[in-house]
């Protein structure tokens, strides 16, 4: 029974279709697990591509931050170099001052020598013109008033002495201004340096922030370094150091000797330079104390770089027309001549130097000079390495001669003796340039000072001032000193003897007359050092051998080859089989895929035959290069300069509009080494597969 049972049961035909479903299902769930598993591994692709991405941007915007930090930073310094120029002009204005005060009253003293203290001749004559009638009393009036005018200048004269601001300001506080910039140079160091150490580690905590299954070494080992060398290739080693190179010392100024326009300081200097000077604008107009209606105590707009008369006499709104006048030079042939002007400005190594400005009849004032008397081709491009400032004026009284005879009175342009003059007279002096530079050699008065490689005295430049009987307090000793001569030396004027006769025939004093003007001379007192330019960082977009190298090669880095110079970040992730799997669940917000896996081999082994075939779960067979295996992405960020509305401004460091960016990375293939010139040497049918296999 059971036997036939069993028969019946094996030629029974239902069930057959249960093996091709067995079968079914397994293809089913063999592909449901692929579709898993593939969904899986695109999503970490994804996920792969945006934390690079992420790393990059990050590490272009600390760029960014960093050069908008040397930008203000720049700025900062510039506004540093113009306040020290500000107080130059001061100090220029107050012994100028004090220079025409005593040039007033010598006039008056010259006109009428009986006023004041007076020589053997003056102190018989003076007591019998006072006896006649009706001279004797217009002498008596003005005796007065030159009398009450002297006191006044002797006043200021004593004051300035016992302040002496010209130590105080020349010596404390335009050094101080250094020492600011100084200290804004060693935090852009300390900026720089952080950067630069984020860049290479590739902020791997953005990398963690958004994959902690991914180990950051390798990008760090090879496209940090890469990015850190393409940051450190921006900055200008010369000008404010770099991160791969010993940091700079931050009071010690960029060497005052480079002028040349092939050298690097040079051309950073006059970067430095020129925006300072064409930044001369310390104040605004607002504000002061006001009597009356009439604004006094400020600040002129124009007080650096003009200082004109009718500029700085506080007038009315309604006297505007004597301003005017006051600004303009007064030529009134054969009777008057005046005129007054000031300009302070940053200036370059050698123009001027001691020498320069001490010379005894033609002194080189380089204010105004439109040549720098280096070459025609530098034009007038400041490097910082020194500064002056003028407050020039003129006083001429009548012609320069009458007929064969000398006008004690009037200077002319050529005069030798330029003490005898009220004011400078070598206006438009003859030389060959009287037309293009008609102050050339004008120097009274004037403030230069000076680095420690013009050879002046104690390092402290030259000032044109007036010369006392003693030196003013805290001032031991000074290399050149003239004592006023005269009987009037204590108010600051010195007499001399001028000879009216023609062909200089005088003698027992006939013919001769007594000039007194302000005893104004060229004094080293050291009270004017001039460091030159502290350090500071500086963008030029030199053209550069090879990728990270440091030999600058000619012109400026092109666009489409080398961006300007402007750096890029390269971020080049990998991630392995098990890091694709996520199987420890580091973060919550990942996935795994490690139940589609089936065991922890990610293969499945089919047997239906005698050879067993494995089909196998894991991400482990694609590789790049042949090293690497897992996911590989690689991703371009680059920190680029841009002012908004102006496309073609020159990338600098002077302006904060330096942006983040993910830029392409077939665009920037010659910012890796080898890359690029591999590209460029394939046949031309290859060198269009690159553009279509890097599309990130």
């Amino acid at each position: 029974m059971f036997t036939r049972t069993l028969r019946q049961s094996f030629r029974r035909q239902e069930g057959q279709a249960l093996v091709l479903a067995a079968l079914m299902m397994l293809v089913m769930s063999v592909a449901v697990l692929t579709t898993v598993n593939i969904g899986h591994t695109v999503h970490e692709r994804i996920r792969l591509q945006n934390t690079a991405d992420s790393a990059a941007y990050s590490m272009a915007a600390m760029e960014a931050r960093a050069f908008n930090f040397y930008a203000y930073a720049n700025r900062t310094q510039v506004s540093h170099y113009v306040s020290a120029m500000l107080w130059q002009s001061l100090l220029s204005l107050i012994y100028f001052t004090e220079a025409f005060l005593a040039d007033t009253y010598g006039f008056m003293k010259t006109l009428n020598p009986c006023v004041g203290k007076q020589n053997a001749f003056w102190k018989v004559a003076c007591p019998i013109l006072k006896l006649i009638p009706v001279v004797g009393q217009v002498l008596k009036v003005i005796e007065t008033a030159i009398n009450a005018w002297r006191t006044v200048v002797l006043l200021f004269h004593n004051m300035i002495r016992g302040l002496n601001p010209d130590k105080l300001v020349g010596k404390f506080i335009i050094p101080t201004h250094w020492v600011l910039n100084s200290v804004l140079f060693f935090a852009s160091q300390a900026v720089m340096m952080s950067a630069s150490t984020h860049v290479l580690q590739t902020t791997d905590t953005v990398i963690a922030d958004n994959d902690k299954n991914i180990n950051s070494l390798f990008s760090q080992g090879i496209t940090g370094a890469i990015s850190q060398c393409l940051f450190d290739q921006a900055h200008m080693e010369e000008a404010g150091g770099r991160p791969l190179s010993t940091p700079r010392n931050p009071f010690e100024p960029i060497n005052p000797e480079a002028w040349r326009h092939t050298e690097k300081e040079a051309r950073a200097k006059r970067a430095m330079g020129g925006i300072s000077n064409g930044t001369r604008y310390a104040c605004d107009t607002s504000g002061g104390l006001a009597i009356g209606g009439m604004s006094l105590l400020e600040c002129q707009e124009k007080f650096i770089t003009s200082r004109r008369l009718g500029d700085l006499i506080p007038l009315p709104s309604w006297l505007g027309i004597i301003g005017e006048w006051l600004n303009n030079e007064v030529d009134i042939p054969l009777v008057f001549q005046f005129g007054k002007l000031g300009q302070t400005r940053l200036l370059t190594y050698n123009n001027p130097n001691r020498d320069k400005v001490t010379a005894p009849r033609k002194p080189r004032n380089f204010i105004r000079d439109w040549r720098e008397g280096i070459a025609p081709s530098l034009a007038s491009m400041a490097q910082g390495d020194n500064m002056g400032s003028d407050d020039l004026y003129w006083m001429k009284f009548g012609p320069e001669s009458f007929g064969p005879f000398t006008n004690p009175l009037a200077c002319k342009d050529d005069e030798r003796d330029v003490t005898r003059c009220w004011g400078d007279p070598r206006k438009g002096l003859e030389d060959g340039n009287a037309v293009k530079m008609p102050y050339k050699h004008m120097m009274k008065t004037s403030i230069w000072a000076m680095n420690a490689s013009e050879g002046s005295f104690r390092d402290g430049g030259v000032h044109w001032r007036v010369h006392p009987q003693t030196l003013p307090t805290g001032d031991g000793s000074w290399r050149t000193h003239r004592r006023p001569r005269g009987p009037d030396g204590d108010v600051g004027v010195t007499r001399t003897k001028v000879c009216a006769m023609p062909g200089g025939a005088c003698f027992l004093g006939i013919g001769e007359m007594d000039v007194y003007t302000a005893n104004v001379h060229a004094a080293e007192d050291g009270n004017h050092p001039w460091k030159g330019v502290i350090p500071f960082m500086h963008f030029e977009p030199g053209q550069f051998e090879g990728v990270c190298g440091r030999t600058a090669g000619a012109g400026a880095a092109p666009r489409y080859r080398f961006d300007f110079n402007q750096p890029s970040t390269w971020v080049a992730l990998n991630k392995s089989p098990d890091e694709i799997i996520n199987r420890d669940l580091k973060e919550k917000e990942a996935g795994t895929n490690a139940p589609a896996l089936l065991n922890p081999d990610g293969k499945i082994r089919f047997g239906f035959a005698e050879e067993n075939d494995d089909l196998e779960m894991k991400n482990n067979r694609k590789k790049f290069l042949s090293f690497s295996e897992g996911l590989n992405v690689i991703t371009r960020g680059q920190t680029y300069y841009h002012r908004p509305g102006n496309w073609t401004e020159h990338p600098n460091f002077f302006n904060p509009y330096w942006r983040p960016r993910l830029a392409s990375v077939f665009q920037g293939r010659h910012n890796l080494p080898l890359v690029g010139e591999l590209n460029d040497r394939l046949p031309g049918p290859m060198k269009g597969l690159a553009p279509k296999i890097i599309t990130h």
